[in-house]
């Protein structure tokens, strides 16, 4: 007689050793991929969600689309690059030891990047609003939407590289 527990089971068990392997990648960059496959079309919808309650029709995927172009340039070059810039030569902290990562460059990269995704997102949104509204109808939802969901978003990146980096080493 065939049980599924037993297979399930068994699956799990055979997964242990790949759970003890515990220099897979660093959190930074476990969140980074997982944040381009799933979490940035979330983004995207939550900002269209946020436009709906101006009561400014838009369209989704378009919103979604434009999320993952500035997620791409922003995270994977406009924040590294800075990030660079300022001192932290090592973005994603997949090479460097744990308490030596400067928050000072994740921080500022991330800063960049927020003002790298205005730009880039911009027209993505413009074309998503299906009423072309004028001026001030269409940048005050557009910039509530961006910096609440870029808020969050550097929070939990913030949690992530915040316990083993520093501010200023003395």
């Amino acid at each position: 007689m065939y049980r599924p527990t037993k297979t399930i089971i068994t699956f799990l068990l055979l997964l242990l050793p790949a759970l003890a392997f515990a220099n897979a990648g660093s959190p930074m960059m476990w969140f980074g991929i997982l944040h381009s496959l799933v979490l940035n079309a979330f983004i995207g919808w939550t900002e269209s969600a946020i436009i709906d309650k101006f009561k400014i029709l838009n369209r989704t995927w378009l919103i979604i689309i434009g999320n993952y172009v500035s997620m791409f340039v922003g995270l994977y070059y406009i924040a590294p690059h800075f990030s660079t810039v300022a001192g932290n030569h090592d973005f994603w902290g997949a090479h460097t030891i744990y308490g030596d990562y400067k928050l000072q460059g994740f921080i500022f990269g991330m800063v960049t990047s927020f003002f790298a995704t205005l730009i880039i997102e911009l027209p993505f949104f413009y074309l998503a609003v299906k009423d072309k509204l004028q001026g001030r109808q269409i940048l005050i939802p557009f910039l509530v939407a961006n910096t609440l969901t870029n808020i969050i978003m550097t929070i939990i990146y913030f949690l992530f590289v915040n316990g083993g980096g520093y501010w200023q080493k003395t």
